[in-house]
């Protein structure tokens, strides 16, 4: 199966490529550009966040740790009755590494145990998906920033699943290989209705 570096690079080519063509057929200015860029690169890893084992997993691990970690610092160094904020900082020091490798763990225990290597993570369903999550997150900053950086997010897990697809990965929709209807219908049902979601809130 391919590598983590060739996964690497193939994401970086396509999205480049998908950036390049946005820019120069549709205008996409260098916040979009960049923005897409990025949910084009770091899609050529999402399937492989099934793996046990694997770089995306661990990285993903501790980028949702080091978010928990900036979440609970600046709400315990601001000014507050519960908790009696702010806090000193030695606790806030204490705090940011006790929730970084809780939130961690959790993370990292929820996708072990609850995923298989080249399940639905493999799923056509998942590029939509993490389109639709990067679109929502990036609602605020317009229409063609949220289609650019919803196309390239797209591109970006596209390009893992075509590499993936010569050993026997599947493109059907249910992802029949998974041998769960169900849970393919609810990945399909969550996919819509995040796309859903991140689009209604838009103004064209």
């Amino acid at each position: 199966m391919p590598n983590f570096e060739t996964h690497a690079a193939v994401a970086a080519i396509a999205s480049a490529l998908g950036v390049a063509f946005g820019a120069a057929r549709f205008g996409w200015d260098s916040s979009a550009s960049s923005l897409a860029f990025l949910a084009g690169l770091a899609g050529g890893f999402v399937p492989d966040l099934d793996h046990n084992e694997s770089k995306p997993l661990r990285l993903a691990g501790a980028m949702a740790g080091l978010g928990c970690s900036a979440a609970v610092v600046g709400y315990v160094t601001s000014p507050g009755y519960f908790l009696n904020r702010p806090w000193p900082t030695g606790s806030t020091i204490l705090a940011a590494v006790g929730s970084f490798f809780l939130f961690n763990t959790i993370f990292l225990e929820i996708l072990r145990k609850r995923t298989r290597h080249r399940g639905l993570f493999h799923s056509l369903a998942v590029p939509f998906l993490y389109g639709g999550i990067w679109a929502a997150m990036v609602s605020a900053a317009g229409g063609r920033t949220v289609m650019a950086v919803w196309l390239v997010a797209i591109l970006g897990v596209l390009s893992h699943l075509v590499l993936d697809a010569g050993k026997g990965m599947s493109f059907d929709p249910l992802k029949v290989a998974s041998e769960d209807i169900g849970a393919s219908t609810r990945l399909w049902i969550l996919t819509a209705l995040v796309n859903f979601l991140a689009f209604t809130r838009l103004n064209f």
